[in-house]
Formats: C-alpha cells, sequence, structure tokens
C-alpha cells in the first residue's frame, strides 16, 4: 500500500488549475518517495499548446510534451504523478474506458524513462479523487491508499475510490450530454 502525500498549497494550486473551464485539463506532480510514501513537491501545468485534443471528455497529450515531462523528472530525480480532470463528476469520479487504455499504454514508457521510480496516475472530480500506482519495474497498477493533503500540522485524507479495478460504466458529465448519470 502507498500514499500519495501533497501539501495544501500545491493540492490548491493543482485543483484550480484542473477545473479552471469545463474542459479537461492536466498536470504532473514531481515527488520524491520514501518508503511507501511519495511526497509531491512541485507541479506542471500542462498549457493548452501541449494537447493534440483537449475536450470536455477527453484529453490527448502531444509526444513532445510527454517528453518535456520526462525530461523535467529526470532533471529533478523525481517520480511522477499524473493527474487529469473530469470536469462535473462532483463526488463520482472514474477513469474511463479512454483514460484506462491510454494510461496503460503511458504507464510503461514512465517505467522506461525513469526506472526505478513509481508512476501514479490520478483523476480529480471536484469533490473526488482517483489513484493508481505503478510500482518500480511492475507491469500491473495496484490502488494507491490515500492522498493526504497537508497544511501545517494537519492534514486531510481522501480514499481513491478504486475505479480503475472495477467494471466499466458509462456515465456522462454535465457538459456532455443531457442524459442522466448512472
Amino acid at each position: 500500500m502507498s500514499r500519495l502525500i501533497i501539501p495544501g498549497s500545491l493540492f490548491d494550486e493543482v485543483k484550480v488549475f484542473l477545473f479552471q473551464s469545463n474542459l479537461e485539463q492536466g498536470a504532473f506532480l514531481f515527488a520524491q518517495t520514501e518508503g511507501q510514501e511519495i511526497h509531491a513537491k512541485e507541479a506542471y501545468l500542462i498549457p493548452a499548446e501541449g494537447w493534440s485534443v483537449q475536450l470536455d471528455v477527453y484529453l490527448e497529450m502531444k509526444d513532445a510534451e510527454r517528453g518535456k515531462i520526462m525530461q523535467m523528472a529526470k532533471q529533478r530525480g523525481c517520480a511522477v504523478v499524473d493527474c487529469h480532470s473530469h470536469p462535473d463528476s462532483g463526488n463520482d469520479v472514474w477513469f474511463s474506458p479512454s483514460d484506462i487504455a491510454g494510461i496503460t499504454k503511458f504507464a510503461p514508457y514512465v517505467n522506461w524513462k525513469l526506472p526505478g521510480t513509481p508512476y501514479v496516475a490520478t483523476v480529480w472530480g471536484e469533490d473526488s479523487i482517483d489513484a493508481v500506482i505503478w510500482l518500480p519495474g511492475s507491469n500491473e497498477p495496484e490502488l494507491l491508499e490515500k492522498v493526504l493533503i497537508q497544511s501545517g500540522s494537519a492534514s486531510t485524507s481522501l480514499k481513491p475510490r478504486g475505479t480503475w479495478f472495477r467494471e466499466p460504466r458509462s456515465y456522462w458529465r454535465k457538459e456532455s450530454s443531457n442524459a442522466p448519470r448512472e
């Protein structure tokens, strides 16, 4: 079991960025590992020009942007935490089938570029989060135990929802369809 620890100010910065509009957004956290803990230290907020596709229900990063992020992580000696948003998902965020397909293809690339480091993939709702981790050398993800938001001596714990490991479901967000949510 692993835990992701994010300073409160960094969490707030990333969350504001991820929910700036009705479009999905993405960011990477650069993190240091200490045993089973992954400590986020810095964020890279992916600019609009970093995407080949950016919609309200789908993101696709440019190859050059991926390479740039891996180079930044390597220079810092850090692991990466991949963050993206699902606007209007509230407290019911899920990894979508396209998230799972894309992230599953990206994980071996991270393992190749940043050997010996874990890779964490997260999806953020306004009031929920889900997260999986590939431990160094692993071909399969595991559920991240928890995300801790630390502000001074206080901390808030978020429990990842575990949707990666559930049967895929179709769902709609307010901005992309008038269909009811399941």
